[in-house]
């Protein structure tokens, strides 16, 4: 089981909640930071959202990719016709 110290973070000005998205102040506190931050992610299900979502961002991507794949092969043909039609006129 999650210790408490492992929730929040104490600060000379008293507790501080540690956010899914992290901060800079949990990273400059190195180990002590990370670790609790790290437990916060993955008890919120914000990893989960994270992968979810850079999954989808990689299967937009390569659709992207393959639609520009098809315009440049169609441009690709249409040229090669044009080119096709000047010579037998």
């Amino acid at each position: 089981m999650m210790e408490e110290t492992d929730k929040q973070v104490t600060e000379n000005t008293g507790p501080f909640e540690i956010p899914a998205e992290g901060s800079l102040g949990l990273l400059a506190l190195g180990a002590v930071g990370v670790r609790p931050w790290r437990h916060k992610r993955i008890e919120s299900g914000f990893e989960a959202q994270l992968i979810e979502r850079c999954k989808k961002q990689a299967e937009e991507g390569a659709k992207k990719k393959e639609e520009r794949r098809i315009k440049l092969e169609e441009a690709k043909l249409k040229k090669e016709q044009e080119q096709h039609e000047q010579k037998n006129s």
